[in-house]
């Protein structure tokens, strides 16, 4: 009688492999017997849990569980079934710790691979919510401690093979060359059309569309090569045994293009920081994460962060409220500046040590960004680095609101409400170099600074500031600047003169709310020669980047003459960036504050709120 479930197949002494799943892209599990003792490597295609736990019965008994679950990585292929055995044998899982970030199940940017970026995140965006199930193993896993050996394997020694994943790990037995690659390394070819069709076994790389960091992946192979196997048995693909298994090894990594098979691999790239909002909620959420630092991929330039701009926009997505909300946990931080330092093929438009800015949206709350799509301009080396990120965001924004959007000429008068913020006081110096007559909502802690600046100050209630532009400017404001937002667009369309323009660029909070404020710009718009609602985002650089590129150029050639001088409150280590953000929230600050990367403590790991 066929058997209902596939059987477990001896491969070297106490060593058994078992398939999970189908086909091509079945997934090997591995059970180990040391002494009396026995481990599961790696837990196989979800629902793989049942004919993983009849094939343990069968080799070590229906009362012996394992002394521990080792996953060589965090891929749905291999840690499928996980979570249920774990609590099946009530048994921990380890796993290396640069893979613990992934192990909620959710799709993070710093770990994305090819088929994340290109199919699965967008896939994610337009299915329904939960039509992307993601396992959750959190509550089951620990951290390997590489120094104390593999758990329950005294025998086995745990090889770092970083590069298909971060943490990516090998399982060597030395006595007899038995080596466990995940899928460091496969026994089938998955990156060619010859070898899918063929069937062969053939030691061969990872597969490239689902791995995170390709050179980094080459050399670990590299790393692999040197123990000269005399098994190798991978996640994928049958068992390589006798000379063979050393001899592919060692071919497969000099055709490497990332390392020779005598190259030394280092115990890993190098470790950054990053603060992430781990979930919905105040500064306290805000966390130190540490990440490896991978090399840049094709068309990438790795940034070293030198300064980071705090700007609503980063405090309003921590608190969920945002036109394009994020998926928790996120890196905050719209705009950086700082050194490449690195670069992928293919890149040209800048080389290691050039000084640049980058709008990055999110992701800069970190050490080090990546840049492939997202706009990058050289500045000079003596520009100070929070000045310069202020003027990376907020000026950019305050300069399309005046000329882009407002078309503001010499000599007009505006309204700015919000005008001793970020962007505020921005609108304000230019605004003075345009000699404009200026208005200024904001709390009257912050009048002085606006009256030191030309700007008429106002009362932040609504109705006074319509009686008080009716008295000062009869006839209408040219333009309202509007970062504020909500009912405030009522007040301005009031004290608008005819064919005047409303510029918003507050975030509406909600993809909805930004639905409402687009239709009602559409239905004010459609009056001949009246009042105007236009709308600006820096996001409108994906349709026409030119304006943002031109506007840069502009900006930090005034900030090169001193013509425009950024105002900063106050500036923040990298891991006090949940004090910047209780900070803003205050809302006590006139104009700008900025995360410094650069000199911090290495013992910093607190980045929440104090």
């Amino acid at each position: 009688m066929k058997p209902s479930n596939p059987q477990p197949t001896a491969i070297a002494d106490g060593v058994y492999q078992l398939p999970t799943g189908r086909g091509r892209f079945a997934s090997h599990v591995y059970f180990v017997r040391s002494g009396q003792a026995w481990v599961l490597v790696d837990a196989g295609w979800p629902n793989a849990d049942h004919a993983i736990a009849a094939a343990a019965d069968s080799l070590f008994g229906a009362d012996t569980p394992p002394a521990a679950i080792v996953l060589t990585h965090i891929h749905p292929d291999h840690t499928g079934a996980a979570r249920g055995l774990a609590r099946r044998w009530d048994v921990p899982v380890f796993i290396h710790p640069d893979e613990l970030p992934q192990a909620s199940g959710k799709l993070l940017d710093e770990y994305a691979n090819p088929l994340d970026r290109r199919l699965l995140r967008p896939l994610q965006k337009v299915l329904p919510k939960g039509a992307m199930p993601a396992t959750d193993l959190t509550a089951v896993v620990r951290p390997l401690d590489l120094a104390a050996g593999v758990p329950g394997l005294p025998d086995w020694r745990c090889v770092p093979t970083p590069g298909h994943t971060p943490g990516h790990v090998a399982l060597f037995r030395e006595a007899d060359g038995v080596l466990l690659t995940g899928d460091a390394v496969l026994a089938t070819d998955v990156n060619s059309p010859r070898g899918l069709l063929g069937r062969t076994p053939k030691a061969s790389g990872p597969p490239w569309i689902a791995t995170w960091d390709r050179p980094t992946a080459e050399a670990s192979i590299g790393a692999l090569a040197r123990l000269r196997p005399r098994v190798l048995a991978s996640g994928h693909g049958e068992v390589i045994s006798g000379p063979a298994a050393a001899r592919q090894l060692e071919g497969l990594a000099a055709a490497s293009t990332g390392a020779a098979s005598n190259a030394a691999l280092p115990e890993g790239p190098a470790e950054y920081r990053s603060v992430a909002a781990v979930r919905v909620g105040g500064p306290e959420v805000m966390e130190v994460v540490r990440r490896r630092l991978r090399t840049p991929r094709r068309g990438e330039a790795r940034v070293r962060v030198e300064a980071c701009s705090v700007s609503a926009v980063d405090v309003q997505a921590r608190n969920g409220l945002s036109t394009y909300p994020p998926t928790f946990p996120f890196v905050p931080g719209y705009a950086v500046v700082g050194v490449v330092d690195a670069v992928g093929a293919g890149v040209t438009a800048v080389t290691p040590g050039d000084r640049v800015v980058v709008m990055t949206e999110k992701g800069g709350y970190a050490e080090y960004v990546f840049v492939s799509s997202h706009p990058m301009m050289r500045v000079p080396d003596e520009l100070d680095a929070g000045e310069a990120v202020v003027v990376a965001l907020n000026y950019l924004v305050a300069h399309q609101a005046l000329s882009r959007v407002a078309r503001i000429r010499r000599g007009q008068a505006i309204l700015i409400l919000g005008a001793a913020g970020g962007i505020g006081t921005a609108l304000v110096q230019l605004g003075q170099l345009l000699e404009l007559r200026m208005y200024g909502v904001d709390l009257p802690a912050k009048h002085p600074w606006l009256v030191e600046h030309g700007v008429v100050p106002l009362d932040a209630k609504r109705e006074d500031v319509a009686s008080a532009l009716q008295r000062l400017e009869p006839s209408g404001v040219d333009a309202v600047l509007d970062g504020a937002g909500g009912d405030w667009a009522d007040t301005g369309l009031a004290v608008l003169r005819p064919g005047g323009v409303l510029v918003e660029y507050a975030n509406p909070g909600s993809p909805r709310a930004t639905l409402r404020l687009l239709a009602r710009a559409a239905r004010q718009n459609l009056v001949p020669k009246g009042k105007r609602i236009r709308l600006y985002g820096t996001t409108s650089w994906r349709l026409d980047r030119k304006p943002l590129m031109d506007a840069w150029a502009t900006l930090y050639g005034l900030l090169e003459a001193r013509r425009i001088r950024p105002v900063i409150a106050d500036r923040f280590p990298l891991a006090g960036a949940g004090q910047a953000h209780a900070r803003l929230e205050r809302g006590d600050v006139v104009g700008n504050l900025v995360l410094m990367v650069p000199g911090e403590a290495p013992a910093a790991e607190a980045a929440g709120a104090t």
